[in-house]
């Protein structure tokens, strides 16, 4: 009697384990579900938010006509990046560096992102552009704003910089894998 007693415990608690796992397994599986869904939900309207970011214009007015071009090429090749397209930074940044010849740093580095194909290696060298800008921009504007921003989660955590005209993030270093992650890091006035 004890035995069967026994035996009939453990299938009990077998089947009341049994069924814990596969309940939380289950419910595992519903918490994973929404999340592909809602970025599908979303992807439309990140579009369309490009788009519009992309007709932006900019409000800063600089004390150099040349510094203004530069910085408007720049912006140009940070809104191909976000949509994640070489081609377009490729000409853009040929366009820079016909730009900037005064500005030896800045055309190297925008004849390097011409160069390339891989949009990767193009925003590993948009990095360093924009660390070329930032003394150019210091002091350079006459009225306006200009936005340094930054991702904490670009080049594999490490973080990284860009400017933009918008107080909106637009993040180029992602594009639409993560449109919006970033914040302002300080205002360029």
């Amino acid at each position: 009697m004890k035995k069967k007693s026994l035996r009939s415990l453990t299938m009990l608690c077998l089947i009341a384990g049994s069924t814990v796992i596969f309940s939380c397994k289950n419910e595992e599986k519903k918490e994973d579900v929404p999340v592909p869904m809602q970025n599908e939900m979303h992807q439309p309207e990140e579009e369309q938010v490009v788009e519009a970011y992309e007709g932006e214009e900019l409000q800063a007015e600089f004390r150099e006509e040349i510094i203004a071009k530069i910085y408007n090429s720049y912006v140009e090749i940070k809104n191909a990046f976000v949509n994640s397209d070489a081609a377009t930074a490729s000409r853009e940044a040929a366009n820079l560096a016909e730009i900037a010849t005064d500005k030896e740093k800045i055309a190297v580095i925008a004849k390097a992102i011409a160069a390339a194909d891989d949009v990767n290696k193009q925003r590993e060298e948009f990095s360093k552009l924009t660390a070329a800008m930032e003394p150019i921009l210091d002091n350079a504007l006459e009225s306006g704003a200009i936005y340094k921003q930054y991702c904490p989660m670009a080049f594999e955590g490490k973080g990284d910089y860009w400017y933009s005209n918008s107080k909106d993030i637009f993040n180029p270093y992602f594009g639409d894998k993560m449109l919006k992650c970033g914040r302002i890091e300080t205002t360029i006035q």
